[in-house]
């Protein structure tokens, strides 16, 4: 069966890092951030609630790995932070942990975030010669601010679908976070291509359901942002494909539509 669309992680897939601000920077960026935020709430700044940022970072990090290793249901991330917040002696509604969770996490743009050279070129290459575009992405956080986000980097005008872990509730490689992008497409496994960074996430996740998967070699030498991802365990689930850049999408025989 041929393919008929293409899905797509994000992050160290299509877009990195290549300008990275240094560790100290992002930090103090993040605490001037919060500690602006609990005095806009009346509390009071003590010594403790002056690393509320590594608390959540350590938190969030924990809840990621053990939801990873377990039954890849997506942490409630606002709820870790009010949480976070009551042990640091702050009683806040939930509407108060959802900024607190939005006011840790900066911008891309802050971060320096760009989109590989050779992305939309060929999203563009994808589309014209009539493949469909989602993706599938494992994310602590959407809403506004992150389709603002998209917009700014020319992404949202390919995509018919964004899955996204946070909203759906289970992260890669969980099948129901495939089935989400595959079931508003209505498109059938095998008529679809994953294309992701992460040999258990992208490429076990995908190979799980009968979904050609696309190994994007991550390049070596990237600088890191802070991210609430799991780190890549070497899952030994080989890939169909490999690539080195996006761009190499365009020489694999399964897109050799004639003109």
């Amino acid at each position: 069966m041929s393919i008929k669309a293409v899905l797509f992680d994000l992050g160290d897939t299509l877009w990195h890092y290549p300008e990275m601000r240094p560790r100290d920077e992002v930090r103090e960026e993040t605490t001037r951030r919060l500690l602006a935020l609990i005095k806009r709430w009346g509390y009071e700044i003590n010594l403790d609630r002056r690393i509320i940022g590594r608390d959540i970072r350590l938190a969030i990090t924990e809840a990621t790995e053990d939801a990873f290793e377990g039954d890849l249901r997506s942490p409630d991330y606002p709820e870790i932070c009010r949480q976070v917040a009551r042990r640091l002696g702050m009683r806040i509604t939930r509407e108060q942990a959802e900024e607190l969770w939005d006011t840790w996490n900066l911008e891309g743009q802050f971060l320096g975030r760009r989109l590989y050279p050779d992305v939309l070129d060929t999203l563009r290459w994808l589309k014209e010669r009539g493949y469909r575009l989602g993706s599938v992405t494992n994310r602590g956080w959407s809403g506004p601010r992150f389709w603002k986000e998209m917009d700014e980097l020319g992404l949202t005008p390919f995509f018919e679908v964004v899955s996204i872990s946070c909203e759906v509730g289970y992260l890669k490689p969980h099948p129901a976070i495939f089935w989400h992008a595959l079931e508003r497409m209505g498109l059938r496994p095998e008529e679809a291509a994953m294309v992701g960074d992460h040999l258990r996430a992208d490429v076990a996740g995908a190979k799980a359901l009968g979904m050609v998967a696309i190994w994007r070699r991550p390049p070596q030498g990237e600088p890191v942002a802070p991210t609430e991802d799991a780190p890549d365990d070497g899952a030994e689930v080989p890939p169909d494909y490999t690539i080195d850049a996006i761009g190499q999408i365009r020489e694999l025989p399964i897109f050799s539509r004639p003109d």
